[in-house]
């Protein structure tokens, strides 16, 4: 059995309205299970469905015929099915209810018929729908009880009642009898199957839930396990590539002088080492991130200052590639409250990547205020584009744009994927418009006061 409430499918507009009318008077308690809810849906649809049917045939009797007995019998009847449903409310029990509704049934039919005085009566016809009721409310066990209590009703009123006005049909009346007590015992077990079914239906249900949780949990587990085993190791080997890196400089600041080619050498072991620490820090990045170690310090400062900073960051790469680098922020937005080194961190991974992406071409980045609470952030370039078709990917971890830039810049594939994690920390969205050809826009918003604390 699955718990919660389940996504139903679409209906249309009057049935769903009924629907939502008849959930109204299910307990609170009954609509957390699918199984609990619909068999309190079925037994207020049924009561009330009842309940209205014999008011209007009550109501004509009322007109037509004398008023006596049966007539009170019937208004008892009506009060019966209309209190069901607060019967159910009270108790908090659709089997409960549906018991009840079960008992009266196999009770009230053989009455009634009794009252007409004669075998058989039409309401000989709802016997067989009685079982079917019982099953499904109270189980197939006391559906049993329900179908030999009939049966030995339809026995005990063939017995007692008169039979049918005309030889021919009196002739008959035995049969209709036996048929009555089979159809019963028929339509029992047709609900017998259905709920053997259902029930063996349910249980793999249950069953393979359990199983997707538990592989769910193993896969947590595991790349809970992934994560922590990178964070480790990148700071192991962050260590000793710090100090390739610095070796590697004081090897080229003491070779400056001299041979050309030893130099150059020196300069390879710094670019490759910084290369490969930049690597490794995108991987120390990305493992705090999922682990959840990421440390954020938020404080208030003026866009204006932080694309100061960038600017020097950015014009050598720019110009690498012969890129016109625009730096755009509206003096007026004042100051914002976020995590200044981390800002820094996107515009950067965000610039750079134009940087790297466009020859000869226009590298903007922009700041603008978007409203009171907002500010929008903007990187665009002219270079070559993303395929539309990889636009939805490009934020996944380890997803390259594009396989031959792939194989000249040997990237991890994990900036774009910092950077979405980043703006989400602190609280903004990002988005991407780009052609093949024709550059790229990626624009994030931030929250001008920091995210939410609720």
């Amino acid at each position: 059995m699955v718990a919660g409430d389940q996504t139903e499918e679409k209906r249309p507009a009057p049935l769903g309205a009924v629907i939502d009318a008849v959930d109204r008077l299910i307990p609170p308690a009954l609509r957390h299970d699918r199984e609990e809810k619909m068999r309190a849906r079925v037994l207020v649809a049924s009561s009330i469905g009842i309940g209205l049917l014999v008011t209007v045939s009550q109501t004509i009797r009322a007109f037509t015929l004398p008023i006596t007995a049966t007539f009170f019998s019937g208004v008892a009847v009506i009060i019966f099915f209309y209190a069901l449903p607060w019967f159910q409310w009270v108790t908090r029990s659709s089997r409960l209810a549906g018991g009840v509704l079960s008992l009266a049934l196999v009770l009230a039919l053989p009455a009634i018929h009794y009252q007409v005085h004669h075998f058989p009566a039409p309401v000989l016809v709802f016997f067989p729908a009685v079982p079917v009721v019982a099953t499904f409310f109270v189980g197939i066990r006391l559906g049993l009880v329900a179908v030999l209590a009939l049966a030995g009703a339809v026995v005990g009123l063939v017995r007692a009642l008169p039979w049918g006005l005309s030889p021919e049909y009196a002739d008959y009346t035995p049969t209709l009898a036996a048929s009555a007590a089979v159809c019963t015992a028929i339509c029992y077990l047709l609900a017998v199957v259905y709920e053997r079914n259902h029930r063996r239906n349910e249980a793999d249900l249950k069953r393979i839930n359990q199983e997707l949780a538990a592989a769910r949990a193993r896969a947590e587990e595991a790349d809970r396990r992934k994560t922590e085993f990178l964070r480790h190791m990148s700071h192991e080997l962050r260590t000793p590539l710090n100090a390739i890196v610095g070796y590697s400089e004081l090897l080229t600041e003491e070779l400056e002088e001299g041979d050309p080619e030893p130099r150059a050498d020196a300069e390879k072991i710094g670019a490759a080492s910084r290369h490969l620490l930049g690597l490794i820090n995108d991987l120390l990045d990305i493992s705090k991130i999922e682990a959840g170690a990421i440390a954020l310090h938020f404080e208030e400062f003026a866009p204006t200052e932080l694309f100061t900073d960038l600017e020097g960051t950015l014009a050598p790469l720019a110009s690498g590639n012969g890129n016109r680098l625009t730096l755009d922020v509206d003096a007026a937005l004042g100051v914002i409250r976020s995590d200044r080194q981390r800002l820094h961190q996107i515009l950067l991974n965000l610039a750079g990547n134009a940087c790297k992406f466009t020859r000869d071409g226009a590298i903007t980045v922009r700041c603008r205020r978007d409203g009171d609470a907002q500010v929008t952030f903007e990187v665009a370039d002219t270079g070559v584009g993303i395929d539309p078709a990889r636009q939805s990917e490009i934020f996944e971890p380890f997803v390259q744009v594009d396989a031959s830039v792939e194989r000249r810049r040997q990237g991890t594939g994990l900036g774009l994927a910092i950077t979405r994690k980043l703006v989400e920390h602190l609280g903004g969205t990002i988005s991407v418009r780009s052609a093949l050809g024709q550059g790229s826009t990626f624009t994030f918003a931030l929250p001008r006061a920091g995210p939410s604390t609720g």
